[in-house]
């Protein structure tokens, strides 16, 4: 894999008005005091083998950032972003659009992302596409020790490989493209309390502001001692989630504990179903700084929500809890290792596994990158997987 890059639960009815106002806004207001305009490419071409057959995709992407400052506490943000791209089947549309069957994001309203035709998935000829997303559209406005954002925006939480409580993250939004966060429509304001001190409250708006696909949380952020503790109250799709994180060091050696508890809730259909309404996510890290050029990580994930039986995989991937809350794992019990290594300033290798611990499957990644010049990026990847193949996969 190789890519070339250049960096150059209440209903909330007036939320699609602001934002329309917003992008207008955006477009229309003629004076400014700063506009700053950025646009970066990446080019990716991808070859997929597996036992039967090679899969050979051509993807890119075109983004485009501009900022205006109407004054010193307020600018607004607009991100675009092109996909043209190319696959030799139109069979693997999914794998490269933006929104598939997994998709799930926080959108009021959006784009008709596929410009050109969407391909018939039995059709086995080569195939080019081109897709565009509106990925930001956003006003931030500073006030003392206040920050308001308003718009679509990046909300996560969080900061390991898998983070439990990163509730509203979108899941398979683009398999092919991870650099940028996928932006969601919210409300958010941030307000520091004191030196060591943050609280933060955000609504996110699902489809058309209906109430029930809604997303709304409470978070605080504080420095207890030498740990860094942060608690996250939330509730999406009529659930709830408590979370929290800590992040703290021992001599070298770093700790981090990110855990949810998630509450499920049922209908009437549900309530009598076997699978239970409480589960307890989490995941423990270590980190160590070995020197100045090696860096390794070491990570433990428990997902009560899987199952350790390959033949439910895919049944138990299809109940509501994996619906609505952003689980890609299947499994259990996961063992994820990686390290950075920065060979010089130019030149640096990257390694990650995901294995699952309950049958014994992998997935490896590494990824070197060589730094050409000050605005231009090579890297190559080569991503190998491992595992027993579901008898009820396609």
């Amino acid at each position: 894999m190789i890519f070339l890059e250049n960096v150059a639960n209440t209903q909330f009815p007036k939320i699609p008005v602001i934002l329309l106002n917003l992008l207008c806004g955006l477009v229309l207001v003629p004076q400014t005091s700063a506009l700053e305009y950025s646009v970066s490419t990446q080019s990716l071409v991808a070859a997929q083998k597996s036992s039967q057959t090679t899969s050979i995709f051509f993807f890119n992407r075109i983004r485009t950032q501009t900022e205006f400052e109407f004054s010193e506490n307020c600018i607004t943000e607009l991100d675009y972003e092109l996909f043209p791209s190319w696959i030799d089947s139109a069979k693997l549309y999914s794998n490269i659009s933006i929104k598939n069957s997994n998709s799930r994001i926080y959108r009021i309203a959006d784009l008709n992302h596929s410009i050109t035709n969407i391909p018939d998935a039995s059709d086995s000829t080569e195939h080019w596409q081109l897709e565009h997303n509106l990925d930001r559209a956003l006003m931030r406005c500073q006030s003392g020790n206040w920050e308001y954002i308003i718009g679509r925006q990046a909300v996560t939480f969080g900061g390991m490989s898998v983070n439990p409580t990163d509730v509203f993250a979108p899941v398979s939004f683009k398999t092919l493209d991870q650099e940028f966060r996928p932006g969601v429509d919210a409300l958010r304001i941030i307000g520091g309390l004191g030196e060591t001190t943050e609280i933060e409250a955000g609504i996110l708006t699902g489809k058309n502001a209906d109430a029930e696909k809604n997303g709304v949380y409470l978070r605080s952020h504080f420095l207890l001692v030498n740990t860094d503790v942060t608690p996250l109250l939330a509730g999406f799709k009529k659930n709830k989630l408590l979370g929290l994180t800590l992040q703290s060091e021992y001599g070298q050696l770093g700790i981090v504990f990110d855990g949810a508890v998630i509450i499920q809730w049922k209908s009437a259909q549900e309530t009598a179903a076997e699978m239970p309404n409480k589960w307890t996510a989490w995941t423990l890290g270590l980190n160590l700084q070995w020197n100045e050029k090696l860096f390794t990580m070491l990570d433990f994930h428990h997902n009560p929500m899987g199952t350790i039986k390959l033949s439910e995989y895919l049944h138990n991937a299809a109940s509501v809890i994996y619906q609505e809350y952003p689980l890609a794992l299947l499994g259990q019990d996961y063992l994820l290792p990686s390290l950075v290594y920065q060979q010089s300033p130019l030149l640096s290798l990257r390694s990650s596994v995901i294995s699952n611990i309950n049958d014994g499957s992998f997935t490896s990644s590494s990824q070197l990158e060589w730094s050409i010049t000050e605005d231009s990026l090579l890297s190559g990847s080569l991503i190998l997987a491992s595992g027993k193949q579901s008898a009820l996969s396609a």
